[in-house]
């Protein structure tokens, strides 16, 4: 049997909850805002600090923001799994691509003033902190992984999971994605590449290469063998048909503009059957939006199926957004809509959703791709809600 969702928690620009994130999504919000970095403006998408929810204890409220967005996100996936986790083999595997970047730097600007440094400081540096701090809050002494494989991270990490349920070798997996890079060292590191949305007009997804918006943000989904869910009588809310990962090998600093690679990992969920729609990973970069177009020509053209994109709406939140791009589907399959691609573009070619689409949505395709070459596309079928 194939592995199952039975829990979700999101946290992102403007949401706080699965059932925020939802209304962005039907009625195709941008919450996406400008703001003005060293006298440059861009658009962002930042998580307000009194929206994390107060996680307790006094030691936790050290924690970066980072941990804070995570530990929120889990909270509420483990109450929508009504699961117990001691008792259960567990794996707690965490996506990131910028990971404790902004610490980082804070850190490194305090160090050449007579700033007291903290105790505290080394651990929230460390990536591997956003999986230990997981394992720590539940009490779990199983796997911890921390995934860094840029934007494709999240959704290697649920690929990861699927490999461990599959093998039997845990009973579930908290399978999560965050990013917090928004700081002056990550914007001044893209800004050679050209790729960052800060025109006058914001534009999105299949723009024809004006810019990504960086957002932030985390997400958490509770993986299950379907017998351990079986058993004590959870309800699925999304079935893990196939996730297949592949890498180009051309360079740390570029992918293989062709889109084979990514092409290759769509064929091996294809296996499993079509999708109702395309959850693209297309955020306004001209590759990346080349080869979300050119993939679906070759393989979807003749199927009628609706290809979009959330990134318009929520922005690109790096690590995390495989994990974002999972949730939405979730919530597509349960509410029965298509999330539309804002702003809306149109192709003659592609038919881009760019009005929300009610319909019954029985499994979505999701695709991602990473600086570096990393590819990864998931399907994922509806479950019993």
């Amino acid at each position: 049997m194939k592995n199952v969702i039975t829990g979700c928690g999101i946290i992102g620009p403007s949401f706080s909850a699965v059932n925020r994130f939802s209304e962005i999504l039907f009625n195709g919000e941008c919450v996406v805002k400008k703001r003005v970095f060293n006298n440059e403006s861009y658009y962002i998408g930042e998580v307000e600090e009194d929206t994390i929810s107060d996680i307790g204890q006094k030691e936790k409220k050290r924690y970066p923001k980072q941990l804070r967005m995570l530990l929120h996100a889990c909270k509420q996936a483990v109450e929508e799994a009504e699961i117990h986790l001691n008792g259960y083999r567990t794996a707690v595997i965490v996506g990131t691509s910028a990971g404790q970047i902004s610490e980082i730097e804070r850190n490194a600007l305090a160090s050449g003033s007579c700033e007291k440094r903290s105790p505290y400081s080394i651990g929230n540096m460390n990536s591997h902190s956003l999986s230990t701090s997981i394992n720590a809050a539940y009490g779990l002494n199983g796997m911890s992984f921390t995934l860094s494989n840029s934007c494709t991270s999240s959704l290697d990490a649920l690929h990861l999971a699927d490999i461990l349920l599959t093998a039997n070798q845990v009973d579930l997996c908290i399978v999560g994605g965050v990013d917090s890079p928004i700081c002056q060292t990550v914007l001044d590191g893209f800004s050679p590449l050209k790729v960052l949305q800060n025109g006058r007009e914001y534009s999105g997804p299949f723009s024809n290469g004006k810019g990504f918006s960086m957002s932030e943000g985390a997400g958490v989904i509770i993986a299950e063998r379907f017998d351990i869910a079986n058993k004590r009588r959870a309800k699925s809310i999304g079935v893990i048909e196939s996730v297949c990962m592949t890498q180009d090998a051309v360079s740390p600093y570029l992918s293989d503009p062709t889109g084979n690679l990514l092409l290759q990992a769509v064929d091996h969920c294809l296996l499993s059957g079509f999708p109702s729609y395309i959850n693209s990973q297309a955020l306004g970069i001209l590759e990346n939006d080349r080869i979300e177009e050119m993939i679906y020509q070759k393989r979807f053209l003749n199927a009628g199926i609706p290809l979009t994109s959330i990134k318009g709406m929520v922005g690109h939140s790096m690590g995390a957004s495989g994990i974002f791009q999972l949730i939405s589907s979730l919530i597509s399959m349960k509410e029965n809509f298509i999330p539309p691609t804002i702003p809306a573009c149109i192709s003659n070619d592609l038919p881009i959703s760019t009005s929300v689409l009610s319909r019954d949505v029985q499994s979505v395709l999701i695709t991602a791709h990473g600086y570096g070459g990393n590819n990864c596309a998931a399907l994922i079928s509806k479950g019993d809600t």
